[in-house]
């Protein structure tokens, strides 16, 4: 039995030594990916030596198709970029041997719908894209995730909620911005995706934005959460006929505002709310906004209008921009190459010609996220001024 006991013992060892020299062998050479070069060139590494091709696919490659990475010493693949990045946050994954997979030493990954994508940022100065980004040396602000009964669509339905730096230590009231994300996201889109938090802190702590709360509700009214956080089963938006509809967010949105202003040490009124939104959530913003006259006095839409094309909208319009509650921005963003830049001129036209107070913003680029971080950055400037 003693023989059989240390017989066991031994073996026990053993393979905890052998695992032991495993992990020693895997992390005594850690793998840095991606590295910022000197010169902003990137390099990525990976490493996988029976690994036949390893591809880079990334939003900063020129022409978006994967690039070959190049085998080395102890199979680590490599690429460097042949250019130098702009300040920016950038999202890849590489394809080994034709499937996709993420990088195991980058640690930084989002999700938008149901794609994990890793991510990086990087900045060449202070002030760049990039830069507010980033987190730096500044006061931050809190994000919470609360839970809201709606008593318009039957349920109890989650938000998140930024919290400016000194909330908590303060008695002061603050305006506030209630943020709406696109058709395939969640309450969580607009802080993984969209960097709000850094946005936010960078641009209070410079003192170009005033201190304010954002409200990111859940923006699709058959989910009450994004997925894994809720009780009833999450419908995907891109596969469901509904997911296009604003009529139920319009009609319930009262409940997002009651809940804040009854929780939160808000500045009420008009001139201390502003609701926008991205694609989806900027034809809610239209929408909630138009059906709610006298609520908001900042109204941004990214990438999204509802133009006006029948008399009861005709009237709806005329209502909202009567001068007693007229917001004080109704401003328009959309990328040069955007599908949905046709509807965001009609509306601009239209109110030009009325002669109601319009701002149109037009970037390069397309429906992505890219453009959505700029707008925020620029909208969040432009409010509660």
């Amino acid at each position: 039995m003693k023989h059989i006991k240390l017989f066991a013992t031994l073996a026990a060892l053993s393979i905890a030594a052998a695992s032991f020299a495993q992990q020693a062998l895997t992390f005594s050479a850690p793998v840095t990916s991606p590295e910022i070069n000197p010169d902003y060139t990137v390099t990525f590494r990976y490493r996988n030596p029976k690994a036949v091709r390893v591809q880079l696919q990334g939003d900063f490659l020129p022409s978006m198709a994967p690039v070959d990475m190049v085998e080395g010493q102890d199979g680590i693949w490599s690429y460097t970029t042949p250019q130098p990045l702009e300040g920016e946050l950038y999202l890849y994954n590489l394809l080994v041997n034709g499937e996709r997979r993420n990088d195991p030493s980058n640690m930084h990954m989002n999700r938008d719908v149901a794609t994990w994508t890793n991510f990086f940022t990087m900045s060449a100065k202070q002030g760049d894209k990039g830069w507010y980004y980033e987190v730096h040396d500044t006061p931050r602000g809190t994000v919470s995730k609360r839970w809201y009964d709606s008593p318009t669509l039957g349920l109890y339905r989650r938000m998140t909620i930024y919290t400016p730096p000194g909330y908590e230590n303060s008695k002061g009231k603050y305006p506030v911005l209630y943020l709406l994300h696109g058709s395939g996201g969640d309450e969580d889109a607009w802080v993984d995706l969209g960097r709000t938090v850094q946005i936010l802190d960078n641009l209070i702590a410079e003192g170009k934005a005033k201190p304010m709360i954002v409200v990111m509700p859940n923006g699709v009214y058959f989910n009450s959460a994004a997925p894994g956080y809720a009780v009833n089963m999450f419908q995907p938006t891109m596969t469901n006929s509904r997911s296009n509809s604003t009529k139920e967010i319009e009609d319930s949105f009262q409940d997002v505002i009651s809940f804040i202003e009854s929780n939160y040490r808000v500045a009420k009124g008009q001139q201390n709310r502003a609701v926008a939104g991205l694609s989806m959530g900027a034809r809610q913003s239209c929408s909630i906004s138009r059906s709610h006259p006298g609520t908001f006095s900042y109204i941004g839409m990214f990438s999204g209008a509802v133009p006006v094309n029948t008399p009861e909208e005709e009237a709806a319009m005329a209502t909202q921009m009567d001068p007693k509650w007229a917001p004080k921005l109704y401003w328009i963003a959309v990328g040069s190459a955007d599908g949905v830049k046709a509807n965001a001129l009609k509306l601009k036209e239209y109110c030009e010609t009325k002669g109601y107070p319009v701002e149109y913003y037009e970037s390069d680029g397309g429906h992505v996220w890219r453009n959505w971080r700029v707008y925020l950055t620029i909208f969040a400037q432009k409010i509660f001024k």
